[in-house]
């Protein structure tokens, strides 16, 4: 008999799959990772299981603490899935507000529904930081602030542990030693170009690490919103004054790392409509019930197929599923 006892085992070695219908006469081929196939319904899976389990074996996290974190949307379920089924406390801070049609409202259900604590917070306080912002740099005050209220508690509470998606080199680790290395024996190393959208960076930085060992020259590309231009804010230290003015330690970003390392080759934005339009062709014309980040990378990923050879291959990723975003439908909106 073959038999899982643990959810957590069904995690990964998702299928890679070849779009046939929205590739709109592409010669090269777009292939899609289909990620929210993933137990709690995302690629975030990957690095909740591989940062939980490193603090773990660090003693960080023992038997009866607390997971903090916050998140956006997709790390929370994510968190929330893997640390209940370990037996922990899991206690989250997202966003109340964004931007645009932003409603988090169905993913704080999901990761209620996984046992997780979760507390919305607003920008409200925090005048000093809002005044310093420019405009289109609204939505990084939820990603301090988001981080300074994680800071606090697990300095409050001594069996908390901070998991700290956007600096933890745990979450790129999941993706050269999951994600990425997947792809290569799904493409038998045949991969030419990658498209990710970059929210902590740990993605598109695992891959391509993975990647770029056993094909040198393949192509990275990036993708972020464009209304959330976290690139831009780390490049531009927009985050530096922040920390000393919130009395927080300066943390390291993974994009950081990715920039030092000379990725990606290429950063491009992306809008809520054209992400939108092919989440929806994505569902109706392929069978892929994927949400907002999904239809961004795609989109990108069909327009460098249009520039590359016949036979060339893109490999993207398909993130989360659709259902995150029935509240903002039809309006819903690409978040990092």
């Amino acid at each position: 008999m073959k038999i899982t006892e643990s959810t957590l085992s069904l995690l990964g070695n998702t299928p890679l799959k070849r779009l046939t219908r929205v590739t709109d006469g592409a010669k090269a081929n777009v292939l899609v990772k289909c990620e929210y196939f993933n137990p709690s319904g995302s690629i975030k899976d990957r690095m909740a299981l591989r940062m939980i389990e490193e603090a773990e074996k660090e003693s960080k996290l023992k038997r009866g603490g607390t997971i903090v974190d916050q998140t956006s949307g997709n790390t929370g379920p994510a968190l929330s899935f893997v640390g209940n089924v370990k037996g922990y406390n899991v206690r989250l801070f997202i966003p109340s507000e964004w931007v645009g049609s932003y409603n988090p409202e169905n993913r704080i259900k999901t990761m209620r529904f996984f046992g997780a604590e979760v507390e919305g917070f607003t920008n409200a306080g925090y005048d000093a930081i809002l005044r310093r912002l420019k405009p289109g740099e609204e939505s990084a005050a939820s990603v301090i602030i988001g981080m300074k209220k994680c800071y606090d508690l697990e300095r409050s509470e001594p069996r908390a542990w901070w998991a700290n998606q956007s600096c933890n080199p745990n979450n790129t680790l999941a993706h050269r030693d999951g994600t990425g290395r997947e792809i290569l024996e799904q493409t038998d190393g045949r991969v030419d170009a990658c498209v990710a959208s970059i929210g902590t960076g740990g993605t598109l930085l695992g891959i391509a690490e993975a990647l770029r060992k056993e094909v040198p020259d393949v192509r990275m590309v990036g993708l972020v919103p464009e209304d959330a231009l976290i690139t831009d804010w780390v490049k531009n230290h927009l985050f530096d004054g922040f920390f000393e003015e919130l009395g927080m330690p300066r943390y390291r970003f993974l994009i950081e790392t990715m920039f030092d390392r000379g990725l990606p080759d290429e950063v491009i934005k992306v809008n809520d409509e054209d992400a939108r339009n092919m989440a929806n062709r994505l569902c109706r014309e392929e069978g892929l019930f994927c949400g907002m980040s999904s239809g961004a990378n795609v989109f990108a990923a069909v327009q460098l197929a249009k520039k590359m050879r016949e036979g060339d291959n893109i490999v993207t990723i398909l993130v989360d599923r659709r259902d995150r975003y029935f509240l903002e439908y039809p309006r819903e909106h690409y978040v990092i």
